[in-house]
C-alpha cells in the first residue's frame, strides 16, 4: 500500500453514519469532497514531476537523458557535447629549435623555443579567444519544432549556475 493512494469518496461514505447515506446526502457530502478530489489529483501530478527531478542532476548523461524524455522521446536525437577549446599551439620555426644557430637565446642545450623579438611573447596558432570558448557545453538538438524557451528552461533547473551553454539547431 503505497502513502499517497486515497479514494475521498469512499472515506467519506465510510464516515457517514448508515441511517444518512442516501443519495441526496451523499450527492452533498460528494459536493465538499470534489474540490479536495481536484487537489488531490494535482498534488499527484506534481509529486510525479518532483521525483522525476530528484532522479536527474547536472550531469551531461543525466541531462541529455531528461531532455530527450521530454522534447524527444522517440528518435532521441538532442546531444549535449563538450564546447569545442583548442590547445595553445607554439609555432617553431627551424631556426628556433636548432641551438646552433645564431640568435638563439638559450645556452641551455634541450631548451628549444625561441622568442620572435628577444623575451617578448610566442607566436601562437590561434589568439586567446579562440583558445578558450563562451560556453561550457553546447547542447544539439534536431530541427523539429521543439520550444527553445521550455527547454531552456529545463536545462537552467538542471545546470549549475557557473556553467554557461549555447543551444544549437542541427
Amino acid at each position: 500500500m503505497k502513502i499517497f493512494d486515497l479514494n475521498l469518496k469512499k472515506y467519506a461514505l465510510l464516515a457517514t453514519p448508515p441511517f444518512l447515506r442516501g443519495t441526496i446526502f451523499m450527492s452533498f457530502i460528494n459536493s465538499f469532497i470534489d474540490p479536495l478530489d481536484v487537489l488531490y489529483i494535482t498534488f499527484l501530478k506534481n509529486r510525479k514531476q518532483n521525483l522525476i527531478k530528484m532522479n536527474h542532476n547536472f550531469q551531461k548523461f543525466s541531462m541529455q537523458k531528461r531532455l530527450n524524455d521530454v522534447f524527444d522521446q522517440i528518435e532521441r536525437r538532442i546531444k549535449i557535447v563538450n564546447a569545442v577549446q583548442y590547445e595553445g599551439v607554439f609555432i617553431y620555426t627551424e631556426a628556433e629549435t636548432d641551438p646552433t644557430k645564431p640568435g638563439y637565446y638559450s645556452t641551455d642545450l634541450s631548451n628549444k623555443m625561441k622568442w620572435l623579438f628577444g623575451n617578448e611573447k610566442p607566436i601562437y596558432l590561434r589568439n586567446e579567444s579562440e583558445l578558450s570558448s563562451d560556453y561550457d557545453f553546447i547542447v544539439e538538438i534536431p530541427d523539429a519544432g521543439i520550444n527553445q524557451m521550455q527547454m531552456k528552461a529545463e536545462i537552467d533547473f538542471y545546470v549549475l549556475p557557473s556553467k554557461s551553454y549555447l543551444i544549437i539547431i542541427k
